[in-house]
Parts: structure tokens; C-alpha cells; sequence
């Protein structure tokens, strides 16, 4: 098998994209731990927050208008991406794959196409590994996908796996092709696997969330700015408004509920979402997926995961939320999921005017009581984040249903339940002032209370399992 790209086997992005991401494994930590904020150097501001870091007023991080088809000559793939749920019921994706030819990914022109062929890639990727289910994982990914999508994912600086990117940031259109409010029931996602519209309801929501989180991510700049200048007035404003968009980030994600059932999303989706590092995998000695024509060796990449969102990382770098040393390597790890030019915007907001010890020197004013309403939110939404996963990943899998993996693996491959209670403590203690004594207390109860409700209905759902059989 001959080798066509750098260093086979491990995943490099390009020059471009290494120098729009250079320090950044700088923490929001290393934020918290500035002694003079207003003097450190301001890295980005919402003039050129498009410019620098693909961040738009309107979308965020998710692209404006994505393509909903690849021009004429990549056809072949449309053919296989665009009807993938009725080729995965006929089992059917695998032999559309071998008669692929090997089409030239150069002829992709515009930053549009490049990303669209990531995504189509991807899908019929995800559809090609999981079409018989665990039983039937494929040892090799055919050349005619392995090759563009290797090559594709070198040019944008994303690896070639099913990530944020691919299956929520660019994944997106209008339904009916009528430009309307943005909601989930206007929208509808340009490629589906296996779940039709409640799997299109899951991507459909985690868009949402990102693009709820668009005013936070300008007001950031403004809050730095507004430190930088020392600007009390400006910065509780700038405070209020990432408060106000990490509220309505949570009311979105309320909604994962109104168009998605567990059984779904535990017993269909999350297989067809899943990666090469999970428990499937290693059930049968497999430490990954061949890319042929790239590497000889195995290739291992997680599955997608909210995780490899940028939304929670550039707010917690933006307000000085640290983390414990596991959870930053986790946090780091994913990053290399993340477009290159949004990890550059969490790594400027981390290098820059520190707004957290800014408002430590303004304890009991104004713009410290806004700062811990912006905590308060944050940990509001990592509390809505746990208790989903608890409906839709934990008791289904204490039922005994078969959802193809371990019940505390996420498709991403981490433990995830631990994980995530670990970020939304270290939200809590992040409370500052003279009240955060009892704030943290307060909610240090409310999460004790949370997590023994979680707990309970897990009992009490198995329980009533086992009386039911």
C-alpha cells in the first residue's frame, strides 16, 4: 500500500492551520492567574472577529449558508451522502463504496466546497464503518473515500473523523429552501445516517446552542475591551449580555427533549456517531480504522461529541474558569477537533485582558455581581448538560438495551459522566467575592440535590425494568 501523505499513521494540520493556533495550550487558568489585567495585551476585538477567527455576528462559530451539494464532478459522492439513510436500511453503503472511483479533491475550489466535501466524507464514512453494526466493523476504509477525506481534512486543519464540525457547524439548511426564524422546526441538516428527523432534531439543537451563543462570543471581545480600558460601565453591560446568550444556550438545550426520544438516540444514533477508539473497537481487537492509501497502520479517531464544541472553552477561557489537570488534558485533546481558527479565538481570549481578576478587584461592585450571574449560567447549563446525559445515555443503558457501547463511554471515547460533573464543579468554585462562601455552598447543595435526583431515577428506572420483565 503505498503511502501519499506526511508521516502516516498521525494526523498533522497544515502549516496555516499550526500558525492560527500557535499557544494554544494556554488555560483559562493561566487567565485567572494574571496579576495585571488591564495591562495585558488585547488579541482580538469584534471588529475583526470574522476576519481572524471565522466568528460571525449572525452564526458564530457555524458557517453562514453552507453547501447543500458538491459541484457536478464530485457526484459520485452526493450520490452516496445524499441518500445514506435508504443505502444504510439496504445495507447497501459498502458495495456504492468500492464502485467509487477515486476522484480528484483539488477540483474543490471555494472554502464552501472544501467544507462541504468534509462533511459528505465524513458521512459516508460513518456509513460505511456502521451499516452491519459491531458485528461487521470493516478493518479498512476504501482508498476512493480514505484518500479525500485525508487529504481534505489536511487542507482545513480538521482531522478525518465525524466531529462538531462536520455534523453540526456546516451540517445546516433551510427546509423548503425559505429563509425563516432560526428554530429547529425551520431548519432541517443537509445529510442524515440512520435516525431521520430525531437525529436531525439532535444536530438541529446542538446548532442552536452555537448559534445562542453569538452574542457572547462579541461580547467577550467587548468585556475585554472594556478591562483593557478599565470601563466598569461597559464591561457589567458586556457581562450581562453573555449571561443573557448563556441562558438562552440552556433554553435550547431544554428542547433536546421535544423532538428526540433515549431510545433513539442511545439504541441508533449514538452507533452510527461513534468513533474507532470505542468499546466496539477493542471488542475485536481492532485499534482502529486502515485508511488505505494513507497508512498501513491504523488510524484511531473518536466519534463526535459536544465535547469538540468551542462554545463552553472560549467561556471559560473568557472568564478565568480553571480546570483540574485531567480535565485539561481532556479539554486540550479535543481541541484538535475544533477549526483551527476557533481554537485561535479561545486561545487570544485566554492570553488577553483577564476580566476575571479584573472583577476580583472590584468585589462587591456591579460588574462583580454580573460576573457571578454569567458563572451562575454556565453552571446552569453544564447541570441541563448532565441531567440529558443521564436521560439519554444512562438509564438507557442500566435497561440492558443494546446501544453498542459502554454506558459510561461517550462517543468521544471518555467517561464522560465523571468529566462533566469535574467542569461544572470547577464553575462552582470559580465564584468570587465575599459571598462566594456561601454561593458556592448554596450551590455545592443544589448539585448534591441534582446529582442524588439523577442517581434516583436511575434506581428507580431499573427497578421498574426488572418488574416490568
Amino acid at each position: 500500500m503505498s503511502m501519499i501523505l506526511p508521516i502516516p499513521g498521525i494526523f498533522h494540520r497544515n502549516e496555516v492551520a499550526l500558525s492560527m493556533t500557535s499557544d494554544t495550550c494556554t488555560s483559562a487558568a493561566g487567565n485567572a492567574g494574571d496579576s495585571s489585567p488591564s495591562m495585558r495585551t488585547l488579541l482580538c476585538d469584534r471588529c475583526t472577529l470574522q476576519e481572524q477567527f471565522d466568528i460571525t455576528e449572525e452564526f458564530g462559530f457555524a458557517a453562514g449558508s453552507p453547501l447543500a451539494v458538491l459541484p457536478e464532478y464530485f457526484q459520485p459522492w452526493n450520490d452516496i451522502a445524499l441518500n445514506m439513510q435508504e443505502l444504510i436500511k439496504q445495507k447497501k453503503v459498502r458495495s456504492e463504496v468500492k464502485n467509487l472511483p477515486l476522484l480528484d479533491h483539488n477540483r474543490l475550489e471555494t472554502k464552501a466546497e472544501w467544507e462541504a466535501a468534509h462533511m459528505f466524507l465524513a458521512y459516508i464514512t460513518q456509513g460505511y464503518v456502521w451499516q452491519d453494526g459491531e458485528e461487521g466493523i470493516p478493518e479498512v476504509l476504501p482508498k476512493a473515500i480514505a484518500i479525500p477525506f485525508y487529504a481534505v481534512s489536511e487542507r482545513l486543519g480538521i482531522p478525518p473523523n465525524f466531529n462538531q464540525f462536520n455534523s453540526v457547524l456546516v451540517n445546516w439548511k433551510w427546509k423548503d429552501g425559505r429563509e425563516q426564524a432560526y428554530c429547529q422546526e425551520n431548519l432541517e441538516t443537509v445529510l442524515t445516517l440512520a435516525g431521520g428527523r430525531e437525529e436531525q432534531w439532535f444536530f438541529l439543537t446542538a446548532l442552536m446552542v452555537e448559534m445562542e451563543c453569538c452574542a457572547a462570543l462579541y461580547a467577550i471581545a467587548d468585556a475585554q475591551q472594556a478591562v483593557y480600558n478599565q470601563d466598569d460601565v461597559k464591561l457589567e453591560a458586556a457581562l450581562t449580555v453573555i449571561e443573557g446568550a448563556v441562558r438562552k444556550m440552556a433554553n435550547q438545550l431544554k428542547r433536546m427533549d421535544e423532538g428526540l426520544t433515549p431510545d433513539m438516540f442511545y439504541n441508533v444514533i449514538r452507533r452510527f456517531i461513534s468513533g474507532w477508539t470505542g468499546p466496539a473497537f477493542k471488542a475485536r481487537g481492532l485499534e482502529g480504522l486502515i485508511y488505505e492509501g494513507v497508512s498501513d497502520t491504523p488510524l484511531a479517531y473518536p466519534g463526535g461529541t459536544a465535547a469538540e464544541s468551542t462554545t463552553l472553552p472560549a467561556l471559560d477561557a473568557a472568564l478565568g474558569i480553571g480546570h483540574n489537570d485531567s480535565e485539561e488534558i481532556l479539554l486540550k485533546n479535543f481541541k484538535k477537533y475544533m477549526p483551527p481558527k476557533h481554537v485561535a479565538f479561545v486561545s487570544a481570549v485566554s492570553r488577553g485582558p483577564s476580566i476575571r481578576n479584573y472583577v476580583k478587584s472590584r468585589e462587591g461592585s456591579d460588574v462583580h455581581q454580573a460576573y457571578d450571574r454569567c458563572l451562575e449560567g454556565i453552571q446552569h447549563f453544564r447541570n441541563m448538560h448532565i441531567q440529558l446525559v443521564t436521560r439519554f445515555i444512562v438509564i438507557p443503558s442500566r435497561k440492558g438495551t443494546h446501544g453498542g457501547m459502554n454506558g459510561t463511554i461517550g462517543t468521544g471515547g471518555t467517561g464522560f459522566m465523571s468529566f462533566l460533573r469535574g467542569l461544572r464543579d470547577s464553575t462552582v468554585r470559580a465564584h468570587i467575592g465575599s459571598s462566594s462562601s456561601n454561593q458556592k455552598s448554596s450551590l455545592a447543595s443544589r448539585t448534591a440535590l441534582l446529582s442524588a435526583v439523577g442517581v434516583g431515577v436511575v434506581v428507580l428506572t431499573a427497578i421498574l425494568y426488572r418488574k416490568m420483565r
